[in-house]
């Protein structure tokens, strides 16, 4: 991926677009997985389904979590990372464990008697909590 940004940034570079240059930075690539604290991101990503509820941790607080987008967009030619972002509800605590299996489709946070697993397929996004 790094490759492809390196050379989809040199193409910009010899064109000599002047309007390329005076553009602001864009965003960052989020990996999948991670945890984003403080302010929500623009949009959450709408086709979520959500499965054992009863099983949310009873003191449980809201993350917004990236993970990878069930959708590729296959004009995404750059390479860059190609995330969405959920809410999710976990316990008040930062000691967890992530493990993230089918190259990132399949991601979950275990906090030892509580689990999240995030799983991405078809357009939608499961959550499902294990208690």
């Amino acid at each position: 991926m790094k490759l492809m940004t390196m050379v989809c940034s040199a193409v910009l570079a010899l064109a000599g677009l002047a309007q390329a240059a005076q553009m602001p930075p864009g965003p960052t690539p989020i990996p999948e997985g991670t945890i984003i604290m403080g302010a929500a991101p623009a949009a959450l990503y709408c086709n979520v389904r959500y499965k054992d509820l009863k099983n949310i941790h009873p003191c449980a607080v809201e993350k917004i979590v990236a993970v990878p987008n069930p959708c590729p967009d296959p004009c995404n030619t750059c390479g860059a990372a190609d995330c969405v972002f959920i809410r999710i509800c976990v316990p008040p605590c930062d000691c967890y464990e992530t493990k993230c299996k089918r190259n990132g489709r399949k991601i979950t946070y275990d906090f030892g008697s509580y689990e999240v697993e995030i799983t991405s397929s078809r357009g939608v996004i499961t959550v499902d909590y294990d208690d």
